[in-house]
């Protein structure tokens, strides 16, 4: 098994790369994984317009039931675009909490570009409640590319009273902070809990259009639950995995410029754990690969030749 917190060199890094971001023209776009945000595992975490808070829950003393929801697990990806490395996606399950009456589990994601990549600086983290049926209660994305305008956007939903509540900001004194309403008849999905969704139903041979709140928008995420087993190879792991692949589509601008459509591949297991996820951007494909990961007694499947 990988330590995650071993240390590793980072890949090597080119003017192609540069050229990359440059081409984005520094746009603030929205992200979901990795959100996600990964869907691929949705990876499609909303890039915040501003920076929250986490909310402070008492913890709950509960242990997380097998499956994909499961207290202390911790999983890194590498993000590339063609043969260049681009940065990191790190996604944990911290504990559990109540949140309005609900046990919830919270769980955050970093998304780091690699430092010294010229023209861009992408520090972003993730926070989301998740209810044991895989959807949201809460969501907060915070921005931290400067460290002296810290932006965040917090969304909290409220399914007895049908609202989802809105708001954004800044951390700096005097910071204007805007909030809002909007109505909701079903539960939804953010940009990390959707993560977590595609886990847990990668395995029932369906078609879905997700209900997703994204860059304070209520849009959709399709995804194609295949069921179909595969063999995928990756650098962390010496022999073929055994995946599940899923493919699908996103309503929103998403990861590194998501334009629409993705596909990923999961531990054909109970964990269902994203190995690797492809993406559809302005400029192309980018690809994100599980590099380390923490999780006592999970041992990738073995694809077995036919």
């Amino acid at each position: 098994m990988n330590d995650l917190d071993s240390p590793e060199g980072h890949r090597g890094r080119s003017k192609v790369t540069a050229w990359f971001f440059r081409k984005r023209k520094r746009k603030t776009v929205t992200v979901s994984f990795l959100c996600t945000a990964i869907v691929c595992g949705s990876f499609f975490f909303s890039v915040p317009r501003g920076n929250a808070v986490t909310p402070s829950e008492t913890g709950v003393d509960l242990p997380a039931p097998p499956g994909v929801l499961f207290v202390g697990e911790r999983l890194e990806y590498e993000v590339s675009y063609s043969i260049f490395s681009l940065g990191t996606v790190k996604i944990e399950i911290l504990d559990t909490a109540q949140r309005n009456g609900a046990t919830v589990f919270r769980a955050k994601a970093y998304m780091d570009s690699y430092s010294g990549v010229p023209f861009v600086s992408l520090h972003w983290i993730f926070y989301s409640e998740i209810d044991p049926q895989l959807y949201s209660h809460f969501f907060s994305g915070v921005d931290n590319k400067d460290s002296n305008n810290v932006l965040y956007s917090n969304y909290s939903f409220n399914y007895e009273r049908n609202r989802v509540y809105i708001e954004r900001g800044g951390r700096r004194q005097g910071d204007s902070t805007t909030k809002a309403t909007d109505t909701i008849s079903t539960t939804y999905q953010d940009g990390l809990s959707l993560f977590f969704y595609a886990r847990g139903n990668v395995h029932s041979n369906s078609s879905e259009n997700v209900p997703t709140f994204v860059n304070e928008k209520k849009v959709n995420t399709y995804i194609n639950f295949l069921n179909k087993k595969t063999s995928s190879e990756i650098d962390a792991v010496k022999y073929p995995i055994e995946t599940v692949e899923f493919e699908g589509r996103a309503d929103f601008v998403g990861i590194f410029g998501l334009t629409g459509g993705f596909s990923g591949w999961f531990s054909n297991d109970e964990a269902a754990v994203p190995v690797i996820a492809k993406m559809k951007v302005i400029l192309g494909s980018i690809r994100l690969e599980l590099v380390k990961w923490n999780r006592p007694g999970w041992v990738p499947p073995r694809a077995t030749e036919e």
